[in-house]
This record gives C-alpha cells, structure tokens and sequence, in this order.
C-alpha cells in the first residue's frame, strides 16, 4: 500500500470520527439546551405559582386591613351615634318641665347627713334647685357658689363628696346599663 493510500486513509478514518464526534457533540449541544428549557419553564412555573401564592396571602392581609378598617369606622360612627343621643338625652333632662321634680327626687333619695352639707347647683339652675331643697326638707344649705355642671347638683360635706350632676349620673351610672339596651335599637 502506497503511502498516499495510508495516508488517505487516514485522513478517511479521521473524518468519520470528526463527523461522529461533531454528531456526539450536537447530540449533547441539543440534550443541554433542553435540559436547561426544561430547568427554565420549570423555574418559571415555581415562580409563577409562588407569585400566585404572595399574591393571594398580600390580598387576603389587605382585604383583612380593609374590613378591619371599615369595622373600626362603623365602631366610630355608632359610638359618635350613642354619644349623641345621651347628649341629647342630657339637654332634655336639662330643659325638662319637671326639672324641679327630679332634683327634689335625687335630694330625697340622698343619704348624706349632717348639718354642714352644701348643695351646689348647677350654673343657671340656682333658683330652682333652692326651691326644690326647700321641697325636699332636707336640712342642706345653698353654696354660694355654683358648679359648671349642666344640671343637677354636688352635696359637699367634711367627709364626703356627691356628683349628683345629671352628666355624671347619665354617663357614669346609667350609661352602662343602658347603652347596651339603645345599641340594639338602633342597630338590629
């Protein structure tokens, strides 16, 4: 065999293997670059379900926030509502025709003794609450001076202080009992 036929074989024997390789080697190109589609769609799966899921948690806390919100608004206005309507009630109390009445009631209903007990009206009601102490024939005595309370009256003695101011007998003692009563009138 002559050394041109040696040499063309070879070179033969050496393209088959090139041609084989380049095969081997476009195979794996082709294998990688499926494998890393693959890794990719998948990884934008994951990240697409985990935006759905962020997504789905950030607008249940805001959905919740709001409602929250609302519900404190609603809170807010029912309670302005309820303060409202004790206020009005206080003003008609105030303005009452039997005014006279009710003072002569809480001075009777008053367990305070002694002789050095001081009624103190409220501002603008000193006429009528000494005409309801005279009524009540309770031994207290007038202040002389008056207390910036809406209406009612403070019994003030040595010992002990009264509020018997409507403000303080409405919100104090009443309110409680009553508040509960008016909100499911208003609100049911």
């Amino acid at each position: 065999m002559a050394l041109s036929d040696i040499l063309d074989k070879i070179k033969e024997e050496t393209d088959l293997k090139m041609a084989e390789l380049n095969e081997e080697y476009e195979a794996k190109i082709l294998a990688f670059e499926a494998e890393v589609k693959e890794k990719k769609e998948k990884a934008k799966k994951e990240m697409d379900e985990q935006v759905k899921v962020n997504s789905k948690k950030i607008l249940n806390k805001m959905e919740t926030a709001a409602m929250m919100e609302a519900k404190s608004k609603l809170l807010k206005e029912k309670r302005g509502l309820l303060d409202s309507i004790f206020d009005e009630v206080l003003d008609r109390l105030i303005s009452a025709e039997n005014y006279k009445e009710m003072i002569v009631g809480l001075l009777k209903a008053s367990e305070i003794e002694g002789d050095n007990v001081l009624l103190v009206p409220a501002k603008g009601k000193e006429e009528v609450t000494a005409s309801a102490l005279s009524a009540s024939g309770k031994p207290y005595k007038m202040a002389d001076k008056s207390s910036h309370i809406k209406g009612g009256f403070i019994l003030e003695s040595d010992k002990i202080e009264i509020n018997n101011s409507f403000e303080s007998i409405l919100n104090k003692q009443l309110r409680d009992d009553l508040e509960l009563d008016v909100a499911k009138m208003l609100f049911t």
